[in-house]
């Protein structure tokens, strides 16, 4: 598969009109814009995510759990098709927009690795068999409630391509979402 190009934005979050390699917009600390998709459902009282495990093929964190599908934004795409390419790659499920709710844009400042991650919720109310891993980047998935997924990024955060505090944030969220 070919190396994608990015579009560069400012500290701002405004585009430069550069674009640039993922490599390149990786090992420069450009700053670029990437998508995240929180598949969640409620049961009763608690709140679940449709957790995933990732491909030992990836390049960051191989064999390791995520709570969000999503990836970066190809040059010249808009957020919204990103969304539903990269959800549709991801999980075989086609996503309307209209059907997200919109969270926040971060600005996530990682020294090389700089992104403005944009922040999208799903309510799935589909059967987890129906996910299709179309793109050799997921393994499998799962529904984690929140706090099962707290304690075991707390015992095993090498485990995990997610902290802590960002849980922390995302359930806060979720919780605003859905009561």
């Amino acid at each position: 598969m070919a190396e994608e190009y990015f579009d560069i934005v400012d500290e701002n979050n405004d585009p430069t009109g550069e674009t640039a390699l993922r490599s390149v917009a990786h090992s420069q600390g450009f700053w670029h814009r990437v998508i995240h998709v929180y598949f969640y459902r409620k049961l009763d009282k608690e709140i679940e995510l449709m957790v995933h495990l990732r491909s030992p093929f990836k390049d960051l964190k191989p064999n390791c759990w995520d709570p969000r599908f999503g990836g970066h934004v190809p040059s010249g795409e808009s957020i919204e098709a990103t969304i539903k390419n990269e959800i549709k790659d991801e999980t075989g499920i086609i996503l309307e927009t209209e059907n997200l709710l919109k969270g926040e844009v971060r600005k996530y400042d990682g020294g090389a690795n700089r992104e403005f991650i944009y922040e999208n919720y799903y309510n799935f109310t589909g059967e987890i068999e129906d996910i299709a891993f179309n793109d050799g980047e997921v393994q499998k998935v799962e529904w984690m409630g929140l706090q099962d997924i707290a304690e075991t990024i707390k015992l095993n955060p090498e485990n995990w391509n997610a902290s802590s505090d960002e849980l922390g944030r995302i359930a806060n969220q979720l919780k605003i979402i859905t009561y």
